[in-house]
């Protein structure tokens, strides 16, 4: 097949973003099709360092034809230049789109919402089958983080998600929770629907070496690490788990690590400071492939959000990661991931908003350390078999064959 792959937040392992669509466009590539990814600069992706001209820059990788649109973004970036650069690469994606011949399938992950206009585009224009990754409910998702306020954005981006999933000719979902979501809005298009997690990079983590000189500097020797990666965002709610810090100060053996950032950090950085929270450490975002060598030498990972009833839908990245390192996974969201942490006895499941429940379990596998273990070893199991991209791959290719030739849901 000659494959367009759109993701606006794309990134390889040299990045510090989630690598799900760089492992699925490569893999595609080593069995023998043409794939092209249109993607643009991410801020938190690979650090191209493009000067600022031309507008398009291409480049081939790991048997990709990669498609580099000069726009950037960054989550720090103001609301104007996020919407900017939003709708800048969406005119500049669809031209580029629009230029390759001979596609069989256009394939759009969002987020942004906007990537669905190539596709769509696409499918009207050139007759080009459509296939559209919905990861995040719009515009519940946005409107819930407090992102879109304004009412007419929120009207039109319901209307522009519901023309999208009316153009796809698949709609792949990356929980089923979320599936359940879709479902029940689309009606009798809900047979479009296919779920496809974000998956686990297995074969990094398998290949990565603990970062025991990290974790020695970080003066964590001797201690139970429970670490938290990815944004401090609003979303994320990670007061709350200043707050469990907060009660387990009189126990010398436990660290919280909260690596990354974002527009909540001065605030959490001055919180622990004024608590005199000497257990918890900060740490800047990290390369995905470094990241793979710091898990390995931690014993808990944190996944937090907030308490929102979109919240279920939602199995990111972060949970994938610390699955295929070997952590049990703490969680305090109802949904998918606590389903799957309950359901496979890989982590556990605290009560949203309750500090003094989340410093309890963490106490608990800290004083039981062979009983966390066993549960991080189930962790990586369930990866192994359930979540390996290797493994998810052929679902994925077998969604684009469906769609290619135009198969019923």
């Amino acid at each position: 097949m000659n494959i367009v792959y759109i993701h606006q937040h794309f990134s390889t392992t040299r990045g510090r973003s989630g690598t799900r669509s760089y492992d699925f466009a490569r893999m595609l590539a080593a069995r023998g099709h043409r794939v092209t990814v249109v993607a643009g600069v991410y801020g938190a992706g690979d650090p191209w360092d493009l000067p600022p001209r031309p507008l398009v820059v291409r480049k081939r990788l790991d048997g990709i034809d990669l498609r580099l649109v000069n726009v950037r973004y960054d989550n720090t970036q103001g609301y104007a230049a996020q919407m900017l650069s939003f709708l800048l690469f969406m005119v500049v994606s669809t031209v580029e789109v629009l230029r390759i011949p001979h596609v069989d399938v256009v394939f759009a992950t969002s987020t942004p919402l906007t990537v669905g206009v190539p596709g769509t585009l696409a499918k009207y224009l050139r007759r080009t089958p459509f296939v559209f990754e919905v990861r995040d409910i719009w515009p519940e998702s946005a409107v819930e983080a407090g992102a879109l306020t304004n009412p007419v954005l929120i009207f039109l981006s319901n209307v522009a998600a519901r023309r999208f999933y009316r153009a796809a000719d698949r709609i792949v979902a990356i929980s089923h929770r979320m599936a359940e979501r879709l479902g029940q809005e689309l009606g009798r298009d809900a047979r479009k629907v296919r779920v496809i997690p974000l998956g686990s990079d297995c074969a990094l983590f398998a290949r990565a070496e603990a970062d025991v000189d990290w974790r020695r500097r970080s003066g964590l020797e001797g201690k139970y690490v429970a670490i938290y990666t990815g944004a401090h965002s609003r979303l994320n709610g990670l007061e709350w788990v200043l707050r469990a810090a907060a009660r387990l100060k009189d126990d010398p053996d436990i660290r919280i690590v909260l690596m990354g950032d974002g527009v909540t950090k001065p605030d959490l950085l001055r919180q622990a400071r004024q608590e005199g929270l000497t257990n918890v450490l900060f740490f800047d975002p990290i390369t995905k492939e470094r990241l793979a060598g710091v898990l390995k030498v931690c014993d808990l990972g944190l996944m937090l959000l907030v308490n929102r009833p979109i919240i279920e839908t939602a199995c990111p990245n972060k949970f994938m990661d610390y699955l295929a390192a070997g952590l049990p996974v703490l969680v305090n969201f109802r949904g998918e991931a606590g389903w799957i942490c309950e359901r496979e006895h890989c982590g556990v499941v605290v009560p949203p908003d309750d500090p003094q429940a989340m410093a309890d379990a963490i106490r608990r596998l800290a004083r039981d350390p062979e009983r966390s273990r066993a549960i991080g070893r189930r962790a990586a199991q369930v990866a192994a078999e359930q979540f390996d991209r290797a493994r998810l791959v052929e679902d994925f290719q077998q969604v684009l064959e469906e769609a290619r030739h135009g198969r019923r849901g």
